[in-house]
Order: C-alpha cells, then sequence, then structure tokens
C-alpha cells in the first residue's frame, strides 16, 4: 500500500481550530481492501454510541486481526512513528494560527503505549498532575477500527483531555441523504480559560459551522484543543454500514493547552 501524507493538500475549513481534510488520502484499491478487511472481523470490542462497533488498540482482538489483516497492519505501522505525528502537526500549524498552544516540549514517542477504554485505577494515577511530572512526556497513536449501522450518532463534544491531534478516515462513500456527516462547530462565547469550555457543551452555547458526508479515501485532521467542539449526524441507513478508522495522536497525561492571547 503506498501511502504518504508529503505533497498532499490539506483543504482548510473554516472553524475556530486548526481543521483540514486530504481526499484521495487512500485509492479506492486501499479502501477496497481495508474494508474487506474489517468486514471480516467476526468480533469487536464494544459496541458504543447507539450501534459502534470497535476494535481498539491494546485489545487482544486488535493485535489478531492486524496478524489476520496485512492492509490494516501495514496502515497501522506508516501512521505509528514520530515522524508521521510530527508531519501531520506541521500540516495543522501551517492551516491557520490556533489560539492554543499544548505543552508537548521535549516528548518521547511510543509506538506501544496505548489509551485505555476502560477504567484503570493504576493508570488514572500515572496521569495525574501530582505522578506524571515525575516522568518524561510520552506520546503514543490511539486507534480503533470502526463500523457503524443504523442509529449511530454524536452529539457535539470535544475528544479526551489527554488527546493532541484527532484524524478520521472514512473506508466507504456514504450518502448525504443518509446522514452519518461529520460535524464543526464553534462556541458562541468570548473564551477567557480553558475552564469555560466543557468536553460536553450546552446546545446553546455552540453553533454548527459545517458538515460532510464520508468520502472513500478522505481524511480528516484536526487539532484536539478545548474548543475542538464537533459531532456526526445521525446515520439512517438500513443496509450500508459506515466504515473508518479513528486515530489521535495522545499525550500519557492531560493536555495543558495554553490559550494565546496574541
Amino acid at each position: 500500500m503506498n501511502l504518504t501524507l508529503k505533497n498532499l493538500n490539506l483543504n482548510k475549513i473554516n472553524a475556530p481550530y486548526p481543521i483540514g481534510y486530504i481526499d484521495d488520502f487512500l485509492t479506492n484499491e486501499n479502501c477496497e481492501k481495508l474494508f474487506e478487511e474489517i468486514s471480516l472481523f467476526e468480533d469487536y470490542d464494544d459496541l458504543v454510541m447507539n450501534g459502534r462497533m470497535r476494535v481498539n488498540k491494546g485489545s487482544n482482538k486488535f493485535k489478531t486481526y492486524l496478524e489476520k489483516s496485512p492492509n490494516l497492519n501495514l496502515l497501522y505501522n506508516k501512521l505509528n512513528n514520530k515522524d508521521f505525528f510530527i508531519e501531520m502537526k506541521n500540516k495543522l500549524d501551517l492551516l491557520s494560527q490556533s489560539k492554543w498552544s499544548p505543552d508537548i516540549e521535549n516528548f518521547t514517542y511510543s509506538e506501544k503505549n496505548y489509551g485505555e477504554q476502560n477504567f484503570n485505577l493504576i493508570k488514572l494515577f500515572r496521569k495525574s498532575s501530582l505522578i506524571s511530572r515525575f516522568f518524561k512526556k510520552t506520546i503514543n497513536l490511539d486507534i480503533d477500527f470502526s463500523r457503524s449501522k443504523k442509529g449511530y450518532f454524536r452529539k457535539a463534544h470535544r475528544d479526551r483531555d489527554t488527546r493532541i491531534i484527532s484524524f478520521l478516515i472514512y473506508l466507504n462513500t456514504i450518502d448525504k441523504k443518509f446522514g452519518g456527516e461529520f460535524e464543526v462547530y464553534k462556541f458562541n462565547n468570548e473564551i477567557r480559560n480553558s475552564r469555560e469550555l466543557k468536553r460536553f457543551p450546552k446546545e446553546t452555547d455552540i453553533t454548527l459551522v459545517d458538515k460532510f458526508s464520508p468520502k472513500s479515501g478522505q481524511i480528516f485532521l484536526f487539532t484536539s484543543s478545548p474548543e475542538s467542539y464537533h459531532g456526526v449526524s445521525k446515520f439512517t441507513s438500513e443496509n450500508q454500514d459506515r466504515v473508518f478508522i479513528y486515530g489521535s495522536y495522545s499525550l500519557d497525561r492531560k493536555v495543558i493547552w495554553s490559550l494565546n492571547t496574541k
């Protein structure tokens, strides 16, 4: 599989945070192979968000399916490295001047680390500001292979507070009439600090600024800053699944974002 971000055009979306998309990030042939491999999954790690089935990095199923799926394995290895993270970050930094700066100086990159989908007390303590300051900042790729059915939707939200950059890769095209659109929102009020920005905002505090139907081979990238609100409109197709890959480059603790006031 031929996969690279180099010299590909990142199309800017008019939003209050750096976000854009690349058409034909994957070829039709790539998408067909990846779609087929995910379709062969016999079981998933969880069922969430009204119909989204996921296989998450770190699970036994994830490891097993990678061994059986040469194209997913190749894509995973392409994404799971420091150089690729930096390339994605640089493209987003060039896209627009962000209001927010993450404190990630002098980090290391781990190809093995992953975020916990379920509660883990030891890792929770490890991420706390009291404990984490004794360890070097570490960034890793969190990723899942997802397949959603009729009824799936996501209200406006921002991702977990360990995320630095998030992305979505679509493996099939969905007609606009069936929903499942990626929605971009803005926060309506003047922002003085990140504490004002709840992970799940009130509907009256946000406004929908744009939405995009899934398109095969397309990738969406965005900086997962405190106001990176996004969602998914309700997916209504009876006969077609919405197949995609969600990923994020995450810190081993809560990301501290500074608001640029200049």
